[in-house]
């Protein structure tokens, strides 16, 4: 069994990026203090990042976590801003504040409640509605945030869900062998 040092109870969003295993937190006795807990698969060790009054509270349940070029990256959710991991070892981070274009709300409309779904391959924010509506197509949108651009997607079929709230998932992928052997 793994034992940990520091008491804690998992909320919000996880990530594994080269073996490191990163999740929000907060403290068992105050459930208060939130912070950023890392845990190494290959050596079964927890540490826990050094968190400011500031950026405790940045930290709510819409933070997503992402790999950003193979460091942790937080989108936080209502400030539309990246803060990149730079040195786990000396709690570094960079913060990258962004600002859709103009023509964005042509592409979204006038539902602009979003939310994060993550960051692709090729470093692009994706986002899709919070919450969907019957009376208006299924999108993901696609921020590139290198070129300043945002692209929208339609996904067709969900007509079917009407308005009930879909689960979209970056990065997956159908593994064929399972399906051949049945």
């Amino acid at each position: 069994m793994i034992q940990c040092c520091k008491p804690h109870v998992p909320h919000g969003s996880e990530i594994c990026i080269n073996g490191v295993l990163y999740y929000t937190a907060v403290e068992k006795e105050s459930l208060m203090v939130t912070t950023v807990v890392c845990f190494d698969i290959s050596s079964e060790k927890f540490s826990f990042m050094k968190v400011t009054e500031t950026f405790n509270r940045d930290l709510p349940r819409s933070t997503t976590m992402i790999n950003y070029n193979g460091k942790l990256g937080l989108l936080m959710g209502k400030s539309f801003e990246l803060r990149v991991l730079e040195d786990a070892g000396k709690h570094e981070w960079s913060t990258h504040v962004y600002m859709l274009p103009p023509l964005w709300k042509n592409l979204v409309g006038e539902e602009t409640n979003l939310r994060f779904l993550g960051l692709s391959g090729t470093n692009e924010i994706v986002l899709s509605y919070k919450y969907p509506s019957t009376f208006m197509p299924s999108y993901v949108f696609y921020y590139n945030i290198e070129r300043n651009t945002i692209r929208r997607l339609q996904i067709q079929g969900m007509e079917e869900f009407n308005g009930k709230r879909c689960y979209i998932y970056l990065n997956h992928v159908e593994n064929i062998k399972l399906i051949q052997a049945f």
